[in-house]
């Protein structure tokens, strides 16, 4: 008896884990174009070419759910004029513009549906 409680238990223990990292990966991985689209503005912030991140990160939110409650289109906005900033080699200015479009996708990503 005591053997097939322990089975049980450990069986039972398994799931909850299982399950639980499954729902930890989905709502940490569930917006990989916003998660990529940082990525790239990070990088753009010490690139010797940041336009060309800048692009990958306009790509990458284009690409992304269009559930963002306007966070998005004012992201993509904000990279548009860091763009320019960067094509006018104004390098505080872009970055500004940068850190404020990092800003709001990280509010894009938490007002979308399903986030916590």
């Amino acid at each position: 008896m005591k053997t097939h409680l322990a089975k049980f238990i450990l069986i039972l223990s398994t799931v909850f884990l299982a399950a639980g990292g499954m729902a930890r990966a989905g709502a940490e991985g569930g917006q990989p174009h916003m998660e990529a689209a940082l990525h790239f503005l990070q990088d753009a912030k010490t690139s010797a070419t940041p336009a060309q991140a800048l692009h990958s990160a306009k790509e990458e939110l284009q690409r992304a759910a269009h559930n963002k409650r306007g966070f998005r289109i004012v992201s993509l906005e904000k990279i548009d004029q860091a763009i320019e900033a960067a094509g006018t080699g104004d390098t505080q200015k872009m970055i500004e513009k940068i850190d404020a479009t990092i800003a709001d996708v990280h509010d894009a990503m938490a007002h979308s549906p399903g986030s916590r």
